[in-house]
C-alpha cells in the first residue's frame, strides 16, 4: 500500500503570521494537535501543541534565570509575591506577541505520495513525530498521521507478510 492510498487529502493548514492564541483555537476547533505551516502555497514548517509548550517552557526558564540573576541569593526572604508573579506574567505577555513562525519546526518530515506506507512509518519512528507531510513537487498533497496507520491496522487493511 502506498502513502497516497492512506493519506488525508484535506489538510488543515495555518500561516506563519498567525498569533499563537489563534493557533490554539484553530487546533481545538479542528480537533488536531498539529498542522503544516504554509506560506504562498509552499510548506515552510509544522507546528504542534508540543512545539508551543516547548517554546513557552524555554521562555519561562530563561525569564526565571534572568530574574534570579538580578536577585541576590541571600535576599530570598525579601522577595515578594509580586516578584514571584513576574515570570508567569512576562510569559503571558510574550505569548500575546508570539506567532506561529516563532515556534514552528522548519525541518519538515515528508514523503512522496507514491512512497510505501512502511517508509512513512519508519520516518515517524526515526524522527519521533506523529505525522508526516505528503509533498508532491514541494506542494502539500496530504498528511499521514500515526493515527491513520493505526486505523488501517484496526480495519484490517494492513496485513502481515512475515518478519
Amino acid at each position: 500500500m502506498r502513502v497516497a492510498d492512506a493519506m488525508r487529502r484535506e489538510v488543515v493548514t495555518v500561516g506563519p503570521e498567525l498569533p499563537l492564541h489563534d493557533l490554539e483555537a484553530r487546533l481545538v476547533h479542528e480537533r488536531v494537535s498539529g498542522v503544516p505551516v504554509v506560506e504562498r502555497g509552499r510548506v515552510v514548517g509544522v507546528v504542534s501543541r508540543a512545539d508551543v509548550l516547548r517554546h513557552l517552557e524555554l521562555e519561562r526558564t530563561q525569564l526565571g534565570a534572568l530574574s534570579a540573576f538580578y536577585l541576590e541569593p541571600w535576599d530570598a526572604d525579601a522577595r515578594s509575591a509580586e516578584d514571584d508573579a513576574r515570570v508567569p506574567r512576562a510569559v503571558a505577555e510574550r505569548m500575546e506577541r508570539l506567532r506561529v513562525r516563532d515556534v514552528m519546526v522548519g525541518d519538515v518530515i515528508a514523503v512522496a505520495p507514491d512512497a510505501p506506507l512502511r517508509e512513512a512509518a519508519r520516518l515517524m519512528v526515526e524522527h519521533r513525530v506523529h505525522r508526516v507531510l505528503v509533498l508532491d513537487g514541494g506542494r502539500l498533497a496530504g498528511l499521514l498521521s500515526a493515527f491513520d496507520l493505526v486505523r488501517l491496522v484496526a480495519d484490517g487493511a494492513l496485513t502481515e507478510r512475515g518478519p
